[in-house]
Parts: structure tokens; C-alpha cells; sequence
């Protein structure tokens, strides 16, 4: 891994929201004999990959170090050793607002009230899935927002394929991974989106687009 200088980084994705968001820059701090503790967010290259990963640690054993994003449900499936870690993310920066981002105790505190959270609107939504589902499918309040309101759909380079990632504004609303056919929107912008008009493509000749919310 690179030296012990920190470093600043440009987050993108979605799977340490809402802890980070699109377009953070991070300040990553290497670990100098410290002990990488559950609870830290770190940057690190995961086995078979060129990319940097941020997620957040869930274990620290002799066999290695298992990481979970914040947004996401399950743990990732590789084992992280330190030499590919470079470092942990302590601050996160958007515009002139800078926040802290806690490791540790605090941090398995705070991923755990994620993740409640999360679980508790799995099973309010549950209950209002009908519902939301007419409202998105009849695109009533699609006809209600400002003309210039815009999505954006950016197109990134992933191991196995390319992400397409739509954002409205500076957030993350969805996302098509490598190989799917269908966008998985969050809600509640589906009630805001045409899916039916956003890339299934390939984008062979841009990077990204934009397309009005109709």
C-alpha cells in the first residue's frame, strides 16, 4: 500500500450512505501501529481488485478483517488483511461543511442505530408497498415537479462490468449493477422518476448524461 502520509479521496456510491454520500472528500488517516477496530471506516483494496473500497469494519480476528457498508444488508464476502488497507476515514467534507466520521465504539454504536433504523422501515414499508407502488406506476406527482429539476446517470467501471448510478442532485437514488436489467430506485423517487426513460445501455461514447425527470 502507498506511504503514511494522509490522504484525501473522492467517495462515490451509495453503500456507506448515509454515513458518506456522493461526492465527499475524505480524509483518510493511516493506521501507524494503531489497532484497526471494529467499528472504523476504512479505505482498503479488496482481494482481486484495482479499486479502493470504504466500508466499515465488522470484525477483527486472526484470520482477518470482514467489512460491511453501511446501506448494505449483508457482510461483504472477502477477508481483508491490513497490508491492503490505506487507512481509516476520519473526516468527510461537502462544500464548506466538514464532519467527523467516528471509528470504534462509537462507531458499531452508530451502524447499529443504521441499521435498526433500516429495519424498522423495512416493515413500515411493507405495509404502504401497495400503495407506493399505484402512486410510482400512475406518475402523479412526477407531473407536480419544477421543470428544472434534473437526474443525472453516471456511468463507473466496476470488477465484472459498469454501474450506472442515478443521482438527483448531490444523493444517490438508485443504482443498475453490472449484468441487471432493472434500476433499483429508493424511495420514495420512484413517485419522481420515469424509469421506463432512463439508460439500459452501454455508454460507449460519455461518461454520463443527463435527463429530465418526466
Amino acid at each position: 500500500m502507498p506511504d503514511n502520509a494522509p490522504k484525501s479521496i473522492s467517495y462515490i456510491g451509495p453503500s456507506m450512505n448515509p454515513t458518506l454520500k456522493a461526492p465527499d472528500v475524505l480524509q483518510v488517516s493511516p493506521y501507524r501501529g494503531e489497532k484497526i477496530q471494529p467499528g472504523d471506516v476504512i479505505v482498503f483494496l479488496p482481494s482481486e481488485s484495482n479499486h479502493l473500497a470504504v466500508h466499515r469494519v465488522i470484525s477483527v480476528d486472526s484470520q482477518g478483517i470482514k467489512t460491511r457498508g453501511d446501506h448494505n444488508i449483508d457482510i461483504d464476502p472477502w477477508v481483508v488483511t491490513p497490508d491492503r488497507i490505506l487507512g481509516r476515514v476520519v473526516w468527510a467534507q461537502w462544500g464548506n461543511r466538514r464532519r467527523p466520521i467516528y471509528g470504534g465504539l462509537r462507531g458499531r454504536l452508530y451502524s447499529l442505530g443504521i441499521g435498526a433504523i433500516r429495519m424498522l422501515d423495512l416493515k413500515v414499508s411493507s405495509l404502504l408497498h401497495p400503495m407506493y407502488h399505484r402512486l410510482a406506476r400512475a406518475g402523479l406527482l412526477r407531473r407536480w415537479l419544477p421543470a428544472q429539476m434534473q437526474t443525472r446517470v453516471l456511468f463507473f467501471n466496476r470488477f465484472g462490468g459498469t454501474e450506472l448510478q442515478l443521482l438527483m442532485g448531490r444523493r444517490v437514488i438508485g443504482r443498475l449493477l453490472p449484468g441487471r436489467n432493472e434500476w433499483v430506485i429508493r424511495r420514495p423517487f420512484q413517485l419522481f422518476v420515469n424509469e421506463a426513460s432512463l439508460s439500459r445501455g452501454d455508454p460507449n461514447h460519455s461518461t454520463s448524461f443527463e435527463s429530465r425527470v418526466s
